[in-house]
């Protein structure tokens, strides 16, 4: 379902960074009001961590457009956010370098989010909206809330394939309880490393094995391509015979 419709890119150049940063300032900035826009004169939400970070973005295949976007912040020598913001119960100590990351800023933009309530706006997935404009751009995509409720199991896949090929074991990340329960129902089961605290809303911090993510077919069933994600820079050398031919 999900290849039928999207695809995954691992933002490899400038370019295809700045769409991520661009998405996230869509959903974080203009749609959810969750960070102030004042901060990002250009247009692209930008912090600490990304420098740190591999970045992923989603492409809707019919029409081009981005639509989704996340990141894997590495902690090596550096606090993660989860270290900071949560008392978590156990130190993360990687055993090597590169071998922790943490699940951040999984973001989708407001015209195609799923409508369910359950997921809780920070994250960038729904937010309070009673109507979602139908446009040219991704039309009617909204009435299919299986393939848009795929778009987060996506990303997931393509992150995990990430890991499990640059031998990343560790995933660590805050949600909510909500978020959970949708979590666990598709088969992503996670270890709890703490009692809910607060971070812009009530958080709980989480420990998940990459590896059994990535063996895990409960969820992983309906990518069927072969691959989780493609490089930004392969999409560029693919579409430059086309805009000569043009």
């Amino acid at each position: 379902m999900f290849d039928d419709y999207f695809q995954v890119f691992l933002a490899d150049t400038c370019e295809s960074k700045k769409i991520n940063y661009s998405i996230r300032y869509q959903v974080y900035c203009e749609e959810m009001g969750f960070e102030n826009k004042d901060n990002f004169p250009m247009g692209q939400e930008i912090d600490e961590y990304d420098d740190k970070s591999v970045h992923f973005i989603v492409q809707h295949k019919k029409t081009g457009q981005w639509i989704g976007a996340m990141r894997l912040i590495f902690k090596n020598n550096n606090l993660l956010p989860i270290e900071q913001y949560c008392p978590i119960e156990e130190p993360i100590i990687p055993k090597a370098k590169n071998q922790t990351v943490e699940l951040s800023r999984l973001c989708i933009i407001r015209e195609i989010r799923r409508r369910v309530s359950d997921i809780d706006s920070p994250y960038g997935i729904t937010d309070d909206d009673k109507e979602i404009k139908v446009t040219d751009k991704v039309k009617l995509l909204h009435d299919h809330q299986r393939i848009n409720g795929s778009i987060i199991w996506g990303i997931l896949n393509a992150a995990s394939e990430y890991c499990y090929v640059n031998n990343i074991p560790n995933w660590y990340f805050m949600t909510t309880g909500a978020l959970t329960k949708v979590l666990n129902k598709g088969g992503f089961n996670m270890l709890q490393l703490g009692e809910a605290f607060y971070h812009k809303g009530v958080r709980y911090p989480f420990k998940k094995d990459v590896f059994e993510t990535y063996h895990n077919e409960i969820w992983r069933k309906e990518f069927v391509n072969g691959y989780g994600y493609r490089m930004f820079s392969d999409l560029k050398i693919i579409q430059k015979p086309a805009e000569k031919a043009a």
